[in-house]
């Protein structure tokens, strides 16, 4: 995402084929809720950023520290999170679709999707939404970019930050991918060979070694999880020309502006409280993110057992149980 997610936003792809700123909207509204694992209700509202605006939901309105989650993609909306909104009954959880995809506005302007943009549009929502003190936990491409507004903004009052299925080091990932492809069968990594070297990334052949046999491994191990109704609604939200400039043209490989980002040196300069969250099967490997967790100084590393890289989706109680101990921990510390 690994974007993404990349994974999550490469399957909806193929299901359809100034920083101070303003709530706009002084009445929020509300919405009826869009999965069991979530509170019934959920408030909204939107947010002015660099570019446009964009839409934000709270869940829960806990008295505890507030929780404010960035989405994978980039281009795919924040549908595929909504299970983390159960952590609602503890803190407000805060969830917005990033500019250009899912609710939020979406430009023409292609100059508009760059990571210091995207920066820029994260420093606003939070002054927005939580200006105080804060806990941030970025999936898959939310967590690039939020290692890169931690070390490029140096925000204030982040209280901890939880690395889900992670994305640091963009060539770690290429690697990693490789390694997994090389698990695949034969006739997958024929198939995928062949799309990368014709650029046919929408023969049946890749689709069945793609969305078939890698993700069913490493994107999610629930059965049929591209029909729920969550992964449905982002890929009605999609936004292929941000990830396709972004990313790439394959989630197997990134070719896009992003393929040189690694800010995996800067990870010794954390010194807050870092939760790295993975599944067990996840493609953003579990062993990079406890590898990446040894690099920060307050560092822990949890693995959800029996979970590809949508934790939320196929463990979501472990999920959720395992970032309740950490915020816990880190708030009677």
């Amino acid at each position: 995402m690994n974007s993404s997610s990349r994974s999550i936003g490469h399957a909806a792809n193929t299901l359809t084929l100034t920083r101070r700123t303003v709530v706009a909207g002084a009445a929020a509204t509300l919405l009826g809720a869009c999965s069991p694992d979530t509170p019934s209700r959920a408030t909204e509202g939107r947010v002015a950023v660099p570019g446009g605006s964009v839409a934000w939901r709270r869940y829960g309105d806990g008295p505890r520290t507030p929780l404010l989650m960035i989405h994978g993609g980039p281009g795919f909306p924040s549908d595929y999170m909504e299970g983390f909104g159960a952590l609602g009954d503890e803190r407000p959880v805060f969830i917005w679709d990033q500019l250009g995809c899912g609710r939020s506005d979406r430009p023409a302007d292609v100059s508009l999707w760059t990571l210091e943009r995207f920066v820029a549009e994260l420093d606003a929502v939070r002054e927005a939404l939580a200006s105080g003190s804060v806990h941030v936990l970025g999936h898959s491409w939310g967590s690039t970019l939020l290692m890169e507004w931690l070390v490029t903004m140096r925000p204030a009052n982040v209280a901890s930050v939880i690395f889900a299925g992670p994305c640091l080091s963009v060539p770690r990932y290429n690697a990693d991918a490789r390694e997994l492809v090389a698990t695949l069968s034969p006739e997958s990594q024929a198939a995928i060979a062949e799309a990368e070297r014709s650029g046919d990334y929408q023969s049946a052949a890749f689709q069945a070694a793609y969305n078939g046999e890698f993700m069913g491994r490493y994107v999610s191990r629930t059965p049929n999880w591209a029909t729920l109704d969550v992964i449905q609604r982002v890929g009605a939200g999609m936004n292929p020309a941000i990830y396709g400039l972004m990313w790439g043209p394959s989630d197997l490989e990134c070719t896009g502006t992003l393929k040189e980002f690694d800010r995996t040196p800067e990870l010794a300069s954390l010194t807050l409280p870092v939760l790295f969250h993975a599944g067990e099967f996840d493609e953003t490997r579990p062993e990079t993110a406890r590898e990446h967790a040894a690099l920060a100084p307050n560092a822990e590393f949890v693995m959800i057992p029996n979970s590809g890289h949508l934790t939320m989706i196929d463990a979501p109680d472990a999920a959720n149980r395992a970032i309740r101990e950490f915020l816990a921990r880190v708030e009677t510390a």
